[in-house]
């Protein structure tokens, strides 16, 4: 009797048990927001960026195929979320790890004080979206490095050459001699330690500076948005 009792009450549930779940939407797929449409389109883009890229033996041949294009603009309301979430999140391609807020990096892009410079990247792929940004306090006589953030998803792609040039030319424009950088350690911004000595900036006063006059642009493979 005792077997016959578990076996029913065993069926009972069971057949109740399909019902519960489907009317809890358990096993129902979550919708997809666009970030995660965007993230798994970026990622079929670079897959086909790395067949591509086996097809040619010289990385040089490699980048200009890609017919690379980038957008440069000042900070604006569309793109200041992404630029804060930039400077929250990003680690490695960061050379002071500064955390902004959304009302900080409003205030900055306000102030007189600042240039702000945001840049975007696309290839004949795809888009890759806002994936750099420099912040530059005036001083005297030169302008300092406030912030200089880029995604890993770029590296290799000859985007910091391609920023600095624009630093320097928007430095010239407003009349100032040098451009100082400062790159303050941390465990995860080690791939930035000789960013700047890389890119022709001179150890001063324990920071790194970089003169106008003795500039010549770097070779890249970006053109810019015009």
């Amino acid at each position: 009797i005792t077997w016959w009792i578990i076996k029913i009450t065993c069926w009972i549930i069971g057949s109740h048990y399909l019902d519960f779940l489907n009317n809890i939407n358990m096993f129902e797929t979550s919708t997809h927001s666009d970030e995660d449409i965007d993230r798994t389109k970026q990622y079929q883009e670079q897959a086909k960026r790395e067949v591509i890229k086996k097809s040619y033996t010289s990385e040089k041949e490699y980048l200009r195929s890609l017919e690379m294009t980038s957008e440069v603009k000042s900070f604006d309301k569309f793109s200041i979320p992404r630029i804060t979430q930039l400077t929250l999140r990003s680690n490695q391609f960061n050379l002071r790890t500064i955390r902004y807020s959304e009302n900080e990096i409003i205030k900055i892009n306000e102030s007189d004080e600042y240039i702000t410079l945001s840049f975007d990247l696309k290839d004949k792929l795809g888009e890759y979206g806002l994936i750099s940004t420099v912040i530059l306090k005036k001083n005297d006589n030169h302008l300092f490095v406030d912030t200089w953030i880029m995604s890993c998803r770029v590296l290799n792609r000859s985007l910091e050459k391609f920023a600095l040039n624009k630093i320097v030319s928007v430095a010239k424009k407003n009349g100032f001699v040098k451009i100082v950088g400062e790159y303050i350690s941390t465990p995860k911004n080690e791939i930035v330690k000789d960013h700047f000595k890389n890119l022709g900036f001179i150890p001063w006063k324990g920071k790194w500076a970089l003169y106008i006059k003795k500039f010549k642009p770097l070779k890249t493979y970006i053109n810019e948005k015009q």
